[in-house]
């Protein structure tokens, strides 16, 4: 008489713990942005997630699903918080903040997630139109419209003549995607390096220099007389 087993049968396949999605859409966007949609493969973000190709398809029907996921999944992530935290030694001012934002801006704009991001999405937008869309109404928007927020503030408080906050903040935002998307992909940190700092004091002051009141913030932009 065979004897009888002595447990159930198992399911055809089991997930292994370690294996997520999101550890797939982690690789998605390593390959995607370095190899773009078109050329990179279901077998490249195996291999760079550690899995097999069918492991994907339990998650993601195809590559466009893949690309379309892993888009929304960097939505919240991709832009750097607008908020800056009020403290320290005398009041913060808007100009104050702006410097702040100004620079964390530019440190996320040259960041290799960032740019490798960049070029899929210039690449691949006309293709994916709504996944595009919804990376810019759930990410760039709700992070520009923040920062208007912050605009919006300073023209309450005197120091920011009346202008639409929302063009306001993005033409800022604009200013230091360029000059990063210029620098790290287009060559110019290799042709003409700048020091970080000057860009970003250097960028801030021509935007301030159309924002700000007729002598707001002018004693902190240069020392009063006799004070050298």
């Amino acid at each position: 008489m065979p004897i009888a087993q002595s447990h159930a049968r198992g399911p055809r396949w089991r997930r292994r713990p370690e294996v997520r999605p999101q550890q797939i859409l982690e690789a998605a966007f390593r390959v995607f942005g370095t190899r773009g949609l078109h050329q990179a493969t279901l077998d490249d973000v195996a291999r760079a997630a550690g899995i097999t190709k069918g492991t994907i398809y339990l998650y993601f029907p195809s590559k466009a699903d893949l690309f379309t996921a892993m888009l929304k999944a960097r939505v919240n992530r991709i832009m750097p918080p607008v908020d800056v935290p009020k403290g320290g030694p005398g009041p913060v001012t808007t100009r104050d903040r702006l410097c702040t934002l100004g620079r964390r801006l530019y440190r996320f704009f040259c960041s290799p997630a960032y740019l490798a991001m960049y070029r899929t999405l210039i690449s691949e937008a006309p293709q994916f139109p709504e996944a595009t869309a919804h990376f810019y109404r759930e990410g760039i928007l709700q992070a520009n419209q923040r920062l208007a927020e912050v605009i919006r503030q300073g023209i309450s408080a005197g120091e920011f003549r009346e202008v639409n906050p929302i063009i306001a903040a993005r033409a800022f935002v604009g200013m230091f995607q360029i000059f990063a998307v210029s620098q790290g992909l287009l060559g110019g940190q290799r042709l003409y390096p700048i020091p970080e700092t000057r860009i970003v004091r250097t960028v801030t002051e021509i935007f301030l220099s159309g924002l700000l009141i007729s002598g707001a913030g002018a004693s902190r932009r240069r020392p009063a007389r006799g004070s050298r």
